[in-house]
């Protein structure tokens, strides 16, 4: 048995630990596992004779990890938009005007907006939603990126001192993610963005390339390099469709909003994908469903459940779910199975 189930995951540790692990486990013996992993890992840690180097650098990270869970914690409810881009965007360019644009119209549809916090197309994401509908999740870097004005004192803007906890903060509060144009620091976002949602470890969200009318700064990717991947064997055709590309605030944010028409939200059930809904589909549009998409799965055929599983979060109880095993190599179909699902439906409701 391993620590989430038993404590006697406390093997190895000083027997002057022992003592005080054992009363501190039986505090949380009635909690969730995960709790007692947590204390055990925390306690190995300490324990093992790392650097101080190392124990400072997992502090900070723990740390960083429980501030940033502090500060969302009270807009579980609220769907997010991560908007990433350059730093380095003055606000007379057509780009900065673009991306206020789409926050704007984001935050009008019922979305806040979650940035890097700094300046250039950050703070004009920030601009455009509003301090109240804005998070700010900032850098330590050599030369210091300070907060820009919209979230300078915000109780929504932190710090990170690591660009992976703050990245796991970027696409684990999101619902969607847009892309404006941006350097190297945007060009990192974007691309693991899209492996996780192209390896199945991100939950599918809409992922927007946004620029300004007439410019083609993702043209170049959209139109050349991903032909080129495809060509290359190094990606799979699907994997075009995770990304949508345009000049349109609009057109981006209706994209957005229209991924949620019906469609919840997602988690994988041992060898399960789990699809959680709004709103029960038809028995014909169920048939359509498995008719278009059964050859990404692995066995058996899509099929509407209710309060399954008996372990699931039982907030959502009342949500209807699909549930199919899905071909592990075609989870990039995911975005595509939910956006035809909600067309289903809206079909059935016109």
């Amino acid at each position: 048995m391993n620590e989430f189930n038993d404590p006697s995951g406390l093997e190895g540790l000083p027997d002057n630990v022992h003592k005080h692990a054992r009363k501190l486990i039986a505090d949380f013996a009635h909690g969730s596992p995960y709790k007692r992993a947590i204390l055990v890992e925390a306690l190995r840690l300490v324990s093992d004779g790392y650097s101080n180097g190392d124990i400072k650098m997992l502090a900070k990270m723990l740390g960083e990890l429980r501030k940033g869970l502090d500060v969302f914690q009270p807009y579980q409810a609220v769907r997010k938009v991560s908007i990433f881009g350059s730093a380095r965007t003055p606000q007379d360019n057509p780009r900065y005007e673009q991306t206020l644009a789409c926050a704007s119209a984001l935050k009008d549809a019922g979305f806040m907006v979650i940035t890097g916090g700094g300046p250039g197309m950050m703070e004009a994401a920030n601009k455009g939603a509003g301090e109240k509908n804005s998070f700010a999740i900032n850098i330590n870097l050599p030369m210091e990126q300070q907060p820009n004005p919209v979230m300078e004192g915000s109780p929504r803007h932190f710090y990170c001192q690591y660009f992976f906890t703050r990245k796991l903060f970027f696409l684990k509060e999101s619902d969607a993610v847009v892309l404006t144009p941006g350097g190297f620091g945007t060009f990192d976002e974007a691309f693991e963005t899209l492996t996780l949602l192209q390896t199945g470890r991100n939950p599918p969200v809409p992922v927007v390339m946004l620029e300004a009318p007439g410019d083609d700064f993702w043209g170049p990717f959209t139109k050349s390099w991903m032909r080129r991947l495809v060509k290359d064997g190094v990606i799979d055709s699907d994997d075009a469709n995770l990304i949508f590309h345009t000049d349109s605030v609009q057109a981006a944010t209706t994209h957005i909003r229209d991924f949620y028409l019906n469609y919840h939200s997602f988690r994988y059930v041992g060898r399960a994908v789990l699809l959680r809904m709004l709103n029960p589909l038809s028995a014909d549009a169920l048939e359509r469903l498995n008719a278009e998409f059964s050859d990404v799965l692995s066995e058996g055929t899509i099929d509407q459940v209710f309060q399954w599983p008996k372990s699931d979060d039982h907030q959502f109880d009342h949500l209807p779910r699909l549930r199919l095993h899905m071909d592990r190599t075609r989870v990039n179909v995911l975005p595509q199975i939910i956006r035809r699902m909600n067309m289903l439906f809206q079909q059935d409701h016109e």
